[in-house]
């Protein structure tokens, strides 16, 4: 939690500042400090000012603390009576240090540099040409470009590995970072109640967190692992609804983020190691799934099994962030064997369902052992499913995955 520095403490220092900043001052400086002394006081009682009112108290601090002038605030003004007859007369406090030049050329757009390796992070609308009105096509989070700098704010935008003249993109370089670099999502915490299945309330609250910064991560869509070194990563992201690859036949939003509650962190650290072990990589295709996601899925499957309805009892738990839709891979690139492809909503998924080869059955059942040791539990619709036990404490949420704030993650 962030810590923020309580009003008693600040007191002392701004009674130093207005006794230098008073000197200044025209009039008797001991009455005007008083005299000021007592309205900040005044102005700093938060006895009335800090309650919940649906927020937590870290938010209500920062509204009362945010850009705070307490001398502006308490209605005091200075005179313009400080005169400088030479500036020259006045010492030195402090000179800057030159930074040493370094070998390296600085990454931005010159004659020296033709171009740049960056990487989406974003989605990035290529057009065939600057004057047309929509985009040829659309680069996804995580592919790497090389982006030239070119006229009014645009972009030449080429494949990273070298090819031919993908397009322009308007304000390229603001839809992506360095190609060594990545972004994860920030999101606050959030508090409230939650619906529960037995159509009761309870106190929930949601700490949703981007799973980049905690494991090392690689970035797969089209189940094509050739080019991932499975034996550096720790997961791998192939979030199918931003794909086409769905039962709609386009994507549900475009990022390929990835987002769980806090809490399953341990949880999800733990599988890695077992899977580890075992020279298996975890393959996450769902995680957190926005309200609004859930119910416009919901209306295309109508099967409350396979895709829940938000307005049954507690509804989904994907819109909570409590659960996972997995599989494996080995550290040859090669998916384990399931009963079905991936959100597959037939009854030959069910864990259940004898359809499925000898092979499958004991991959399926493996993978449901490992991740029951990690507190997971599962549904018997869908092989792929698993959830925290406690998915009921926290809150359904309906954050757009295209909209929510990215934060640079180097390295």
């Amino acid at each position: 939690m962030k810590k923020t520095i309580r009003p008693t403490l600040l007191l002392p220092a701004l009674t130093l500042c207005l006794l230098s900043l008073l000197s200044a001052c025209s009039g008797d400086p001991a009455d005007a400090l008083t005299d000021a002394a007592e309205r900040i006081i005044e102005k700093w009682d938060l006895s009335e000012k800090i309650s919940i009112h649906g927020d937590s108290v870290w938010q209500a601090e920062n509204r009362v603390y945010s850009g705070y002038d307490p001398a502006l605030s308490a209605g005091i003004t200075f005179e313009d009576t400080m005169k400088i007859d030479a500036v020259e007369d006045l010492p030195a406090l402090w000179e800057p240090t030159p930074a040493p030049p370094t070998a390296e050329e600085p990454n931005v757009a010159g004659p020296q540099n033709d171009g740049f390796l960056m990487r989406v992070y974003d989605s990035m609308p290529i057009y065939a040409d600057k004057n047309d009105a929509s985009p040829a096509f659309t680069l996804k989070s995580g592919e790497i470009v090389e982006l030239k700098e070119g006229p009014d704010g645009w972009a030449e935008v080429y494949p990273g590995g070298g090819g031919d003249f993908y397009g322009w993109a308007k304000d390229g370089f603001s839809h992506a970072v360095g190609s060594e670099c990545g972004v994860y999502a920030v999101l606050p915490v959030e508090y409230g109640i939650a619906k529960t299945n037995q159509e009761t309330w309870v106190r929930a609250y949601s700490h949703l967190v981007d799973i980049r910064r905690y494991f090392r991560t690689a970035e797969c869509r089209d189940d094509d692992f050739s080019g991932i070194d499975l034996e550096n990563v720790d997961l791998v992201i192939g979030m199918k609804l931003s794909t086409n690859d769905t039962t709609i036949h386009e994507p549900f939003y475009n990022r390929n983020l990835c987002l769980v509650q806090y809490d399953l962190i341990p949880m999800i650290e733990d599988a890695v190691e077992r899977f580890r072990r075992d020279g298996l990589v975890i393959v996450i295709y769902d995680a957190y799934r926005p309200t609004s996601v859930q119910q416009r899925w919901f209306d295309v499957v109508r099967v409350h099994k396979w895709v829940a309805d938000p307005s049954i009892g507690m509804g989904g738990v994907h819109d909570r962030g409590t659960a996972l839709d997995i599989s494996l891979v080995d550290l040859a690139g090669n998916l384990l064997e399931m009963p079905t492809p991936m959100h597959t909503f037939t009854e030959e998924s069910s864990r259940l369902s004898q359809t499925m080869t000898a092979k499958a059955r004991e991959n399926m059942d493996y993978m449901l052992a490992v991740m029951l040791e990690c507190n997971f539990t599962y549904i018997q619709s869908e092989w792929w499913h698993f959830q925290d036990v406690n998915t009921k404490f926290y809150l359904p949420t309906d954050h757009p995955i295209d909209e929510i704030p990215l934060a640079v993650l180097e390295n």
